[in-house]
């Protein structure tokens, strides 16, 4: 089961790399924004586990795959690693 999330990053980078190859995409600060949602639902659903992270995990994937053919520029992708920084900030502070 914990091998599903690094499948589902791979399978997004897979997306990003097609999608970039085909020309699609879009760029500005909405979809930093989703990028970092993304993100976000990825690393709370693999640090919650097999609890609560069962049910964040769909959500997450739907959504960096989503973003990988809606968005696969370099800078609106930062957004992912904000995300994972913001989620992680916050269970330190907590």
């Amino acid at each position: 089961m914990i091998v599903l999330w690094p499948l589902a990053l791979a399978g997004a980078v897979v997306l990003v790399v097609k999608s970039r190859q085909r020309g699609l995409g879009r760029r500005g600060w909405q979809w930093f924004s989703a990028w970092a949602v993304a993100g976000a639902l990825f690393v709370l659903s693999l640090v919650t586990g097999f609890s609560v992270g069962l049910y964040f995990f769909p959500a997450a994937v739907f959504a960096m795959f989503w973003l990988a053919l809606h968005a696969p520029y370099g800078r609106e992708m930062t957004g992912f690693a904000v995300g994972i920084a913001a989620v992680l900030l916050a269970l330190l502070l907590v």
